[in-house]
């Protein structure tokens, strides 16, 4: 009798504390299952809030608005916040780096990020926004180089070449900032010339190939843009050796007199001056490019329209002469040939010879 008392004391005083540990077990159980659920449900809503954001951060115009978004993208990790932000630099309405025109916002510029705002250029720059050409790019430009990053030189020049230049409507003024601040560009925004159409509006032909050439002059002379060690100025030397050659073989220059000229910016005589100029100064890069650029030129200054022609070559004298005595000193076999040919083209526009004092 006292052992099934003792027995039955023993499992009344256990019994409770067998079923609290049960309970306990449950209810961390429930807890664990709870914490999962929430969890899922968390990033379940993230990914939705993600979703409509990539929607938002595309289309939303509001600047106040987008920096509260970039804000709150920031939160993300890693990968989505890469992907969010990608789209929302493409944004218009977000201020380009170096600029302050839009949605101001801290970005700590990598090769990516440049690469995220030049895809957006496209749509930035789709219509004209105020009174000058390309609002922001320069600065823009300019502010990368600075940092030292990587700029897709191509993009730039399709963007500024294209359909947007259309719109914009930049003269050769732009053109030649546009060298200065990415002397890189020089080369293939005179290839670019050749594939505009001669006819497109506001004189964008000439306007481009204007403004470039007059920026080589200003890099030659080193008066402005930055300055470029011998490795540096070499190499673009043969860069606008080979772009002139290609022009001026493929006889894209000998047909001034059929470019739109309406809206350019300057006169085709002052360009067909820094065309002399640049052609001289580049003589001496490579003979086969000295042969293509030389024996094509004159067939360009005979193109210059007549109406061009009324006040001869100006002050742009000084250019043409120039031109003329690099190409007679670095090239001397094919001045022999061609350098007569060539002074009577220039001679037909107006006197380019320095005048001696009696």
């Amino acid at each position: 009798m006292l052992l099934l008392a003792l027995a039955s004391f023993v499992a009344a005083a256990f019994i409770p504390i067998v079923l609290w540990r049960m309970g306990a077990k449950q209810a961390k159980r429930d807890s664990e299952l709870q914490a999962k659920i929430l969890a899922r449900q968390t990033l379940v809503s993230q990914l939705q809030r993600r979703d409509a954001l990539l929607g938002i951060v595309t289309q939303s115009s509001d600047a106040r608005y987008l920096e509260v978004l970039w804000k709150e993208i920031c939160e993300y990790k890693e990968e989505d916040r890469d992907f969010l932000l990608a789209h929302l630099r493409a944004n218009p309405a977000l201020a380009l780096p170096g600029t302050s025109t839009g949605a101001k916002v801290q970005d700590n510029l990598t090769d990516a990020a440049v690469s995220n705002y030049i895809d957006g250029l496209e749509r930035r720059y789709a219509e004209r926004n105020g009174c000058r050409p390309y609002p922001g790019l320069l600065e823009f430009i300019g502010e990368v180089t600075r940092q030292g990053l990587k700029i897709e030189v191509s993009s730039i020049v399709a963007l500024v070449t294209g359909p947007t230049a259309e719109k914009q409507r930049p003269g050769h003024s732009f053109y030649r900032k546009l060298v200065l601040a990415l002397p890189q560009a020089t080369a293939p925004l005179l290839d670019a010339v050749g594939s505009i159409n001669p006819r497109a509006p506001g004189g964008l032909k000439l306007n481009v190939l204007t403004g470039a050439l007059l920026a080589v002059k200003d890099l030659e002379m080193g008066r402005r843009g930055p300055t470029l060690n011998a490795d540096e100025l070499g190499k673009l030397q043969v860069g606008i050796a080979d772009a002139l050659a290609y022009l001026l073989h493929r006889d894209v220059l000998r047909s001034f007199d059929r470019w739109e000229i309406k809206g350019s910016t300057d006169s085709v005589t002052a360009t067909a001056a820094w065309l002399i100029r640049a052609v001289g100064w580049v003589a001496d890069v490579d003979s086969h490019l000295a042969m293509r650029m030389i024996q094509n030129l004159a067939f360009a200054i005979e193109s210059v329209p007549k109406s061009d022609r009324i006040g001869g070559w100006g002050i742009d004298d000084v250019d043409v002469r120039q031109g003329f005595e690099w190409m007679s000193e670095k090239c001397p076999k094919l001045w022999e040939v061609y350098g007569e040919g060539l002074e009577s083209a220039a001679t037909e526009i107006g006197p380019w010879k320095e005048e001696l004092s009696s």
